[in-house]
């Protein structure tokens, strides 16, 4: 008895699921619009930061990278112009150059050039120019000393984006030159010091005072 009651019960109750199900609610267009501005929005703030980042990492690696030119650079200009001797050498016109210094530019012989165990049949001195073309500081060397018409010098960019290159000869009167021989010490060697002014967009200028201890050497 009991189990036909409850097993009557039971198809009632699936009787009437079937017959009248429970009404399913969707979202209104409202409440989807809603939504949609919603995801909008966060997804313009996601954008937004992400692209915040990715040029503020990109900007760092820039800076970064120029830092390092201008590292290179500097350790170029102090390694040559303070081993700077006097070497006078022989250029393609066949005259006699010894220390050339203008206000855009400057032509000397130093040393340091490498040369591991004698290996190479060559000094270990070099012959430098610095000087400023097109926006770019470039280190012009030559492979020999006393040059020829065929002597070409290898040019290499050291930094980008440089508005102004100047130089100061320090004589022995504690005077700053624009030019060296200063026009009124024209039997003058070497200068004690070279003041190297670089101006660099965005940074302003950087200004280094390298001292000069190089003696005369014999040809």
């Amino acid at each position: 008895m009991i189990r036909t009651i409850i097993i009557s019960r039971i198809w009632k109750v699936i009787f009437m699921e079937i017959n009248h199900p429970k009404k399913i609610r969707g979202f209104t267009l409202l409440e989807i619009i809603i939504a949609l501005f919603i995801f909008s929005i966060v997804s313009f703030i996601v954008v937004s930061a992400l692209h915040n980042v990715l040029t503020t990492q990109s900007s760092a690696e820039k800076k970064a990278d120029r830092l390092a030119q201008l590292q290179v650079a500097l350790l170029f200009l102090s390694r040559d112009l303070e081993q700077t001797i006097h070497r006078p050498i022989t250029n393609t016109s066949g005259n006699p150059e010894g220390f050339i210094g203008k206000d855009d530019m400057i032509t000397f012989t130093h040393m340091g050039l490498d040369n591991p165990m004698n290996r190479l049949q060559r000094s270990t001195l070099q012959r430098t120019r610095y000087q400023r073309v097109n926006g770019n500081l470039q280190r012009l060397t030559w492979q020999v000393l006393d040059q020829t018409s065929e002597s070409k010098p290898d040019t290499r960019n050291l930094l980008h984006d440089v508005s102004a290159l100047h130089f100061d000869f320090l004589d022995n009167k504690n005077h700053f030159q624009k030019v060296w021989p200063p026009t009124d010490q024209p039997n003058a060697i070497l200068p004690l010091a070279v003041r190297v002014t670089l101006t660099i967009k965005q940074w302003g200028s950087i200004s280094q005072l390298y001292i000069i201890a190089g003696q005369p050497l014999e040809k």
